[in-house]
């Protein structure tokens, strides 16, 4: 009676948490509960196993309504041992719960699980193996695994015993440290092969799956279990099974696709009649399956059919097979059934790369299309993917012309991936040019926002390099500005094409082509105000004498040559220069040249979307030739390249190179490009679209070889007198070495400092991740022009600066701030480049930012284990991760001293860590972030020797 009284108490519990009417009156008696439990479990009246079980139930009912359980870990552990059923029961469910596989509770019932298992009680060996199966971590894979494979092996255990097992030692053989140590091929190949011979159903499952798991990370080794699989394979389709493995008439269904899957990790047989046996298997599967009115049923079919399809598609050895396999797949995406209709899609896009059956698949191409328009969007997905995977030169024209018509309803989430799909095979398969110029303006026109810098680049390109395309591009660019077209990508393509090629377009005036472009210059961007200033430029030149136009090309440029924009001011100012000086200006402003032949920058781009390398892509278009390298041709470079200028190079900067002085009439004996400039050494090549739209991001790398281009090598300002040129100059207060070494050891200061500009800085990091806050300070009455910081690229950091304001009244402070992700271990610190303009002179330095490992350093929160220390510096081999260095001393550093100095570096120092008292030992965590990746953390640690000698070692 006293059991069943408690056994009603559990009742009463759970209905009273079910009455309750609200989230607190629940918590209220949940805590009042886990009170009383409590207080059972620390009494030191021993509690019986039931009382337990009772207690460890309640707790888990509570867990599950989502409160913590903190306690009773060691009870539930208590239970397994238990020599009852149904408190061992408790045990292995309340520990499968509340533990995961990295638990320490874990080591406790280690014993009591192998005891289960190697005991001839058949229940409790389920128990072991199911808790095992799905807790089971490293711990366990190393001390149980020969006590599961003994038990698999053993005939004279029940079968639901053996299929345990085998999923059992899938989990283990997941989580141990060396696979090899478990399932030797030599010795396994031979044991699964018996295995495969049993008559049970649920064993085979369970010794597939197995097989499944291994030949998927190695197939070497398991070859010879081809032939019993093909046998198994024949024995289900002749159903030769129990009836209670027959799910609506089919034979196991799981085991046969996960045999055809297992089926796929291995080469084709060498065996002529084992490849004629199984191609024969996989044609009655394939040409045999019906649509039944069963939903079950067809989905029990469907997951055989698509493992064969697949194992057909591997083997590659019928055409007749892939036919058929087309054919079914064909009826599949037809159907309504969305998932019949996503899978059937996904195969089928593996076997549209098979040239053997590309023809087939293209009688599917209506249907195909349709699916474009389902209602589901992973369909929509897939159906994208094929129709790109099967194009070619014969269907190329309809799927583009397909695409572009769905690209005005598709979703805005695959908007981006349609419009680059489309702008490749537009590439790869073009008949003619003009057919491609149709349809890439027609894409940009069409895909507004979503035609990025590649795809109107590369379009660019093409056309800049066919001169029989400059008038048919020109003139299709300004009937889309007709039309009403105004996205960015197509104002920027249209002012291009016109600027370089619009005076080839003579039935329309120039000045219409000004006014289409005037009346969308307004509402762009600044990248894009920047390139219609300089077709305006050309338009101009192309006809000069037409006064409206001058006037109203004068009136933009002197608007924005006093535009907050400092880019755009300089472009503004020196295009007036240019237009005022005509003579100046047919000698500097021509048009672009030809482009040196490079990869695709879309092939390129589709590569890095799908995580793929650049020379797995396929094809390179037509009108690029074969094998050449992405360098420049030979010949010579007009003297100013506008509305692009190569990467790495500013308009004024390139127009000071080629004689930009005598553009805005300081000097009247400028050089010209081909002569006065001494030679240098070959750049690396840049991509000159990629300036079209450079205002406002970070310079490409540099073209002197000596280092980084300087920002600040302007030309000299018109509007200032040579008065104060023999003025002293102005430099720095004291030495920037010295501030930069005080920084290293401090996370504020000051970065720059002089009679005019002071320039301090904070930094914060945690981790790979940085902040640097600059604080420019104007110390003189003047006003501080040309204000300019600039952070180089590194490949050792990612910088992101915030917006320098051009000028900084007197008195005035601001804080401009930089962030950095330091991605990989460095040397030497990266550099930051500041100037600005006072007094007639223009002050440039460059000067090293203060970031040293030390600063992604993270000292560990507390005190370091001394068998966790020396047994990871022990296992550090040695150079480069482990260095040393002996330094010679006459008398021994102190101490202190090098305490401070570790502390400086942010190691976290580990006093009476090593036995030896003339050593100090700190360690501490480099932390970085590679591109793409998740953050990284590398111990490091240093025992220094504080005797004659010093020993420094790091990894």
């Amino acid at each position: 009676m006293a059991k069943l009284q408690n056994m009603r108490g559990l009742q009463v519990f759970i209905a009273d948490i079910r009455s309750c009417s609200n989230r607190e009156s629940e918590k209220v008696r949940v805590d009042k509960e886990l009170g009383k439990i409590r207080k059972k479990f620390a009494s030191n009246n021993s509690l019986s196993e039931y009382d337990k079980k009772k207690y460890v139930w309640k707790l888990l009912y509570i867990f599950m309504l989502g409160y913590d359980v903190e306690f009773g870990h060691k009870q539930a552990a208590d239970l397994i041992s238990a020599s009852k059923y149904a408190e061992k029961q408790v045990g292995y469910m309340a520990c499968a719960i509340l533990l995961n596989e990295k638990d320490e509770f874990l080591r406790l019932i280690i014993n009591s699980i192998r005891n289960d298992l190697i005991s001839r009680n058949e229940a409790f060996q389920c128990l072991a193996l199911g808790f095992v199966g799905n807790v089971g971590g490293a711990e366990m894979a190393a001390l149980l695994t020969p006590d599961v494979m003994t038990l698999l092996m053993n005939g004279a255990v029940r079968p639901i015993v053996r299929k345990k097992c085998a999923l059992c030692l899938l989990r283990l053989m997941r989580k141990s440290p060396s696979d090899v140590e478990i399932l030797t091929p030599e010795v396994w190949s031979v044991k699964l092969g018996q295995l495969l011979e049993e008559r049970d159903n649920g064993v085979l499952l369970g010794v597939v799956t197995l097989l499944l798991g291994v030949v998927a990370r190695n197939y070497e080794g398991y070859e010879g279990l081809v032939p019993r699989l093909v046998k198994l394979l024949e024995k289900l389709r002749n159903k030769d099974v129990t009836p209670d493995y027959a799910y609506y008439g089919i034979p196991s269904p799981w085991l046969q696709a996960k045999t055809l899957r297992v089926l796929q990790y291995f080469p084709q047989p060498d065996d002529p009649t084992l490849t004629e046996s199984l191609i024969e298997t996989l044609r009655r599967i394939i040409t045999g399956t019906e649509v039944a009115k069963n939903i079950n049923k067809n989905n029990a079919q469907h997951a055989i059919v698509f493992e064969a399809v697949a194992l057909a598609l591997a083997m590659e050895v019928d055409e007749e097979l892939l036919g058929s396999s087309v054919g079914l797949l064909g009826k599949f995406i037809s159907v309504r059934e969305p998932n019949i209709k996503y899978l059937g899609l996904e195969n089928m896009v593996r076997l549209a790369e098979v040239p053997a059956v590309q023809d087939i698949i293209t009688r599917h191409q209506k249907s195909i299309s349709a699916s474009l328009k389902d209602a589901d969007v992973s369909i929509r997905r897939r159906a994208l993917d094929l129709l790109f995977t099967m194009c070619n030169t014969s269907n190329a024209a309809d799927i583009v012309d397909e695409l572009l018509r769905y690209l005005e309803v598709a979703d805005f989430s695959l908007r981006d991936e349609l419009v680059l799909k489309t702008a490749i095979l537009a590439e790869r398969f073009y008949p003619n040019l003009q057919w491609y110029v149709d349809v890439m303006l027609s894409l940009i026109e069409r895909a507004g926002e979503f035609a990025t810098r590649d795809i109107w680049h590369a379009t660019l390109q093409l056309i800049t390099n066919d001169q029989g395309l400059h008038e048919y591009a020109a003139r299709k660019a300004m009937e889309a500005l007709q039309r009403g077209a105004s996205n960015e990508p197509m104002v920027c393509v249209a002012g291009y094409l016109l600027g370089e090629y619009g005076r080839l377009v003579t039935d329309v005036p120039i000045s219409a082509q000004f006014a289409l472009l005037q009346e969308r210059f307004v509402s762009t961007s600044p990248e894009a105000k920047a390139m219609l200033l300089t077709a305006f430029l050309k338009l101009l030149l192309a006809e000069p004498k037409d006064v409206q136009l001058r006037v109203a090309v004068e009136n933009i440029l002197d608007r924005y040559s006093r535009y907050m924009d400092s880019e755009l001011q300089q472009r503004a100012v020196e295009y007036l220069g240019l237009e005022r000086r005509p003579d100046v200006a047919v000698r500097n402003v021509v048009n672009m040249p030809p482009w040196e032949k490079r990869k695709s920058l879309l092939l390129r781009r589709m590569a890095e979307r799908e995580g793929q390398d650049t020379d797995e892509m396929q094809q390179q278009p037509a009108w690029m030739a074969e094998g050449d390298e992405e360098g420049a041709e030979p010949g010579s470079t007009p003297a100013l390249q506008v509305p692009s200028i190569p990467s790495g190079e500013t308009p004024r900067s390139q127009a000071s190179a080629n004689g930009a002085n005598d553009l805005l009439g300081v000097s009247d004996d400028a050089p010209t490009s081909n002569g006065g400039a001494p030679a240098q050494a070959p750049a690396a090549p840049v991509d000159p679209l990629a300036d079209l739209y450079s205002i406002g991001t970070a310079p490409a790398a540099a073209s002197q070889p000596e280092g980084p281009r300087d920002p600040f090598a302007m030309v000299e300002d018109p509007y200032t007198s040579g008065g104060n040129a023999a003025s002293a100059p102005i430099q720095p207060l004291a030495d920037p070495a010295e501030w930069y070494r005080k920084l290293l050891q401090s996370n504020s200061g000051v970065f720059y400092e002089d009679s005019h500009l002071q320039v301090g800085m904070k930094l914060t990091f945690q981790g790979s991740d940085g902040q640097i806050t600059f604080f420019f300070g104007n110390k003189s009455p003047q006003t501080l022009e040309r204000v300019i910081c600039v952070v180089p690229p590194d490949p050792k950091f990612h910088f992101q600066l915030g917006p320098v304001p051009p000028v900084l009244h007197p008195k005035q402070q601001v804080q401009v701030p930089l962030s950095v992700v330091c991605t990989e271990s460095f040397l030497q610190p990266p550099r930051a480049q500041l100037g600005y303009h006072a007094e007639g002179q223009t002050v440039n330095q460059t000067l090293a930012l203060p970031l040293s490992v030390g600063k992604f350093i993270t000292p560990p929160g507390a005190a370091v284990p001394r068998e966790a220390f020396f047994a990871r510096w022990r296992a550090v081999a040695g150079p480069p991760y482990k260095l040393s260095e002996r330094v010679s001393r006459l008398t021994p550093i102190p101490q202190e001293a090098v305490e401070r100095v570790l502390a400086g570096l942010n190691l976290g120092v580990q006093p009476g860590l090593d036995p030896d008292a003339g050593n100090v030992v700190a360690v501490g965590t480099f932390g970085f972030t590679p591109p793409r990746q998740t953050p990284q953390q590398v111990a490091c640690m240093r025992n220094v020797t504080l005797q004659v000698v010093l020993t420094n070692a790091d990894f």
